[in-house]
């Protein structure tokens, strides 16, 4: 499954993802699916096994990540991991797992992204189950990541108290996930993830005076992009910018 990072244009943002229910993403970038033997319940002997085949750190000494942006996208990662200086089948190969939480939702982080689209982020959201992607990464590509989230913070939270579950692998028992550190859009409560950045800046530009969200998407990011910090401070100026209610130790 080759790895075509063309449409990632920044209005096109959240870049819808067809996956399977597992795979590994190698080291040339592209995703292999990965179909275990005996069924789901063999998925992680499916992985560890996909894993040591390119030379790459086990699971058992990774840690898994819940993804709610960009990281979804395998072209994401592979261009953050190439950025890194990660190359080759060993530095990249990446788990990659359908997940199912309880409690956690997406929405937008109250910012604008360098290339001015507005991106995703979790908030706490009782009682809501929500199908995501994970990955499994290894310390190096976390590092990695973590260098190229300014704008996020990397939460830990019990995967018991967000009712983890994985297709095809079994679920540790903690997972990490990116938080802004701007807030979520909302007022009263979060706004949920949007299906398309168009959608977000018709709703905001009702919300919004004086307005940058009017117009096609391709024109308003490149809008927000010339300055996104007026972004932020135009949200919190409406009362938009709400905390996320994530617990940080």
């Amino acid at each position: 499954m080759p790895v075509d990072a063309s449409d990632l244009t920044p209005q096109a943002y959240p870049w819808p993802v067809e996956l399977p229910p597992l795979a590994l993403l190698q080291g040339d970038g592209t995703v292999r699916p990965l179909t275990p033997a005996a069924g789901p319940a063999d998925g992680p002997a499916a992985l560890d096994e996909a894993l040591a085949s390119a030379g790459a750190a086990p699971r058992s000494d990774r840690r898994l990540l819940l993804t709610v942006g960009s990281l979804a996208a395998p072209q994401v990662l592979a261009e953050r991991y190439e950025r890194a200086g990660l190359c080759g089948d060993a530095a990249v190969a990446t788990g990659l797992v359908a997940a199912s939480v309880t409690g956690l939702a997406v929405g937008h982080s109250a910012h604008a992204s360098r290339r001015g689209y507005v991106p995703a982020a979790p908030y706490a959201a009782p009682g809501v189950r929500t199908e995501l992607r994970a990955i499994w990464v290894s310390e190096e590509q976390l590092a990695a990541l973590d260098a190229t989230e300014p704008n996020y913070e990397r939460l830990t939270l019990p995967a018991a108290r967000l009712e983890l579950t994985l297709a095809a692998d079994e679920a540790p028992a903690e997972v990490e996930v990116y938080a802004s550190r701007h807030g979520v859009i909302g007022r009263l409560r979060p706004l949920p993830l949007h299906v398309s950045q168009q959608q977000l800046f018709e709703r905001l530009a009702v919300l919004v005076d004086p307005d940058p969200f009017e117009g096609p998407a391709d024109e308003v990011c490149a809008r927000l992009a010339a300055d996104p910090g007026d972004v932020r401070a135009l949200l919190a100026s409406h009362g938009l910018d709400i905390p996320d209610g994530l617990p940080r130790r």
